[in-house]
């Protein structure tokens, strides 16, 4: 059973009310309705076309005159190459030019308009050629009318069939791009990947009387996380945790400015408190009120064994010592709300043994299957139990158990925790 909770709160200055209030003004330009582009055939494509049912109507013809003796071969062919002609550019420019125009309609009215489109434009253009040569269509109207009737059914056949082939096409063009586009993303994401575990420190300094450890595990491949060692000397070392707002790529670039930020503010003689509030206005400057991020600042004092801190408004530390767990309680806002925020500062004695750890809410807030979330007392529970044990190992152990939690769900939040023990 762990002990309670006390709460070490920092001893404030004063908060000084904002200058300004970040305001965001957003400009609409309207909104681009899902709409297929028409194809416009190209001409090489059109006379190929062309040729291509011409050589359909002349061997209908040809058939017509071998099937009837007698039969003149000249008006045949006319109107044959005329019929197969309307038949095929029917059903081409309906396919390319008019079907798109149908895409946002019900399935059901959708093709009954395409086979009402191919079977009136075959039979208008075959009356159009019925009219050029009335002698011929007059003498032998029945045939005509099954020509009529044939060439209808066979433009709705070509017509659908071209469509469904463009359909197809454009959906494999499609899909392709995407492909090849999740493919140069994840080799961005694999470069980001790369750049942000560089941002992160490989090593941990060596600092009198106390042993450090830490961990980041990104939800997405890059995060908002972000811990860091500060040495100054073997005397002293800043202790750093942050979590910047969102997930993702925009969080990582936040979160590398914030930390090139943090290593040109935070140098010897300067207070936590002092850096907090340097951070925050640098943040309001450089960013919309919508990016913020929380931190967490400690200064190690290894002559002394003390802690000086300041919170903006992250996770409280928790100290382990002999009263138990003792949370350092935040007391400022997230970095980047509002300028010329007074920050305060608390102190802690660590003492051998004391074990101090930071951490992000990807490790608290991470919910199992039910949604039950990880929670602190969880954290607490665990740490207290093995806080003897090496650090590399507790850190391990949080991050095993909080997988074995939350049962291969996708990550909640960017996990990260950061452990130091006196010693």
């Amino acid at each position: 059973m762990t002990a309670p909770l006390a709460t070490a709160s920092a001893n404030p200055t004063g908060v000084a009310a904002p200058t300004q209030q970040a305001a965001i003004v957003a400009a609409a330009t309207g909104m681009l309705r899902n709409a297929r582009t028409i194809t416009v055939p190209a001409v090489r494509f059109l006379a190929l076309w062309g040729i291509g049912w011409g050589a359909v109507g002349a061997f209908t013809a040809f058939g017509i005159a071998l099937a009837q003796d007698g039969l003149d071969l000249g008006p045949v062919l006319l109107v044959s190459l005329l019929f197969a002609e309307v038949v095929g550019f029917t059903a081409l420019l309906s396919a390319r030019m008019v079907f798109p125009l149908f895409a946002h309609l019900p399935y059901a009215v959708n093709l009954g308009l395409q086979i009402l489109t191919l079977f009136s434009g075959t039979v208008f253009g075959s009356a159009l050629i019925l009219i050029s040569q009335p002698l011929f269509s007059l003498a032998r109207l029945r045939m005509i009318a099954m020509i009529v009737i044939i060439n209808a059914v066979l433009a709705v056949v070509v017509g659908l069939a071209l469509y469904t082939y463009d359909s197809m096409r454009r959906q494999i063009e499609g899909s392709y791009r995407a492909l090849r586009e999740k493919e140069a993303m994840e080799r961005e994401l694999e470069i980001a990947r790369e750049v942000q575990r560089e941002l992160l420190p490989r090593s941990f300094p060596e600092v009198e009387g106390l042993e450090l450890a830490g961990a980041c595990q990104p939800a997405i491949g890059v995060g908002g996380d972000y811990y860091d060692f500060l040495a100054f000397g073997e005397q002293q070392v800043g202790l750093v945790i942050a979590d910047v707002s969102g997930k993702g790529i925009p969080a990582a670039l936040l979160m590398a400015g914030l930390q090139g930020s943090v290593r040109s503010t935070a140098v010897p003689g300067v207070s936590p408190r002092e850096v907090n509030g340097r951070l925050n206005d640098m943040l309001y400057r450089s960013s919309s009120s919508a990016r913020y991020a929380t931190l967490f600042y400690g200064l190690y004092d290894a002559h002394r064994r003390t802690l000086t801190y300041s919170n903006a408004g992250h996770l409280p530390a928790l100290h382990f010592c002999a009263q138990g767990p003792v949370r350092l309680k935040a007391d400022g806002i997230p970095l980047g709300m509002f300028s010329g925020y007074a920050y305060g500062q608390g102190s802690r004695t660590l003492e051998r043994g004391d074990l101090l750890a930071m951490f992000t809410d990807g490790i608290i807030e991470s919910p199992n299957l039910d949604g039950q979330e990880f929670g602190e007392a969880r954290l607490i529970e665990l740490l207290e139990n093995n806080r003897q044990r090496d650090l590399n190992d507790i850190v391990l152990m949080v991050l095993q158990d909080l997988a074995r939690w939350t049962g291969g769900a996708p990550p909640f939040d960017d996990a990260t925790i950061v452990l130091a023990r006196a010693k």
